[in-house]
């Protein structure tokens, strides 16, 4: 009973005030969950994306889902910036008991335009809010007191009192995002987001505070054309996280091959490597995946896949299974919308 009781309280400190966020391998392909001022920053002027990971699913699932739908506006009151406007939704579900994260948003960036055609420049500041709520089901889970002598018996009282299982909080996030482009097919660009900024409390009880660390996210990478050709590319991404005592580093670089190119609608391939770096409890940097990317884009679609190939100390339990990721993006233009900011394929 007792070394039950430690577990439960085990889990709760690890799943949430010590907990780190969700993330994505193809954290480029989810702009508004790493940065708020990445708002309407398309190449186009509709922005529609889907993502699926499913990760450790062969001893501890985590399935994670992400929908966002982003617009810019601004092209007949503003001179030459806009105004990006989106949402955001995910659902997390960790573990056996169903450990279920739910969090939608509503994000607003300014988009400033400088330079001029020979050498633009993008300067976006973006914040976003909204709800998050979690919850347990503890019809899922299994005690020691449960055991009859002879197998796992459900009717029996596992002598643990719960008397919660769900709780909502409100959410702060702010951002700013930097792009340079020097001339057509080459881009640049830096970003730095703040999420929690109010540090919400997510204790269950209510009976003590357990206020959720703030995350600082920094990425950048690049679009840079190689060949006389100029229809191969390649394309830089790091991502940096730091949450509380968490640390996590994202970084590798794809190949982009242009098959046909009609302005932001290409048909094109990509592939890449990157790698996922943690920060482990005897402050040692740890490799944790080597993650294989791939992408396919055709008009204003783009399809991208990904697989972790876990390559820390958990391989043991996990046979090196990191786990799938998919994501699934439409750009378009808008009717007499003709403006946009000339963002890299990502």
């Amino acid at each position: 009973m007792r070394r039950t009781s430690l577990l439960l309280v085990m889990f709760f400190l690890a799943v949430t005030g010590y907990g780190q966020d969700i993330h994505f391998s193809q954290f480029y392909a989810a702009p508004l969950n790493l940065n708020p001022s990445q708002t309407g920053m398309m190449n186009g002027n509709l922005r529609a994306i889907l993502n699926y990971r499913n990760q450790w699913n062969s001893f501890a699932p985590f399935t994670t889902y992400n929908g966002s739908l982003d617009v810019n506006i601004g092209h007949n009151f503003l001179d030459h910036d806009l105004i990006g406007i989106g949402v955001n939704f995910y659902n997390d579900v960790a573990g056996d008991a169903e450990f279920s994260t739910t969090h939608a948003s509503l994000s607003v960036s300014y988009i400033k335009t400088m330079g001029n055609k020979f050498a633009r420049n993008y300067l976006s500041v973006g914040f976003s809010g909204g709800m998050v709520q979690r919850s347990v089901d503890y019809n899922q889970m299994t005690f020691g007191s449960q055991f009859n002598g002879y197998e796992y018996d459900p009717g029996l009282f596992s002598g643990e009192y719960i008397g919660f299982e769900n709780l909502s909080y409100f959410d702060l996030a702010g951002g700013i995002t930097w792009m340079l482009v020097p001339k057509d097919q080459l881009n640049f660009y830096m970003g730095l987001a703040f999420h929690h900024l109010n540090s919400p409390d997510q204790s269950f009880t209510g009976l003590t505070s357990d206020n959720l660390y703030m995350k600082t996210t920094g990425n950048m990478g690049a679009q840079i054309p190689v060949g006389a050709a100029r229809n191969a590319f390649l394309v830089p991404a790091v991502m940096a996280m730091i949450q509380g005592p968490h640390y996590q580093l994202n970084g590798g670089m794809s190949v982009r091959y242009i098959i046909n190119d009609l302005d932001y609608k290409s048909t094109a391939v990509q592939l890449g490597v990157f790698q996922r770096v943690g920060l482990n409890e005897q402050t040692d940097y740890r490799s944790d995946a080597t993650i294989v990317a791939a992408r396919f884009d055709y008009l204003n679609l783009s399809v991208g896949m990904s697989y972790d190939v876990n390559v820390s100390t958990l391989q043991d339990a996990s046979n090196a299974m990191g786990g799938p990721e998919v994501s699934l993006t439409f750009t378009s233009d808008l009717p007499h919308r003709d403006r946009k900011v000339d963002c890299p394929k990502f």
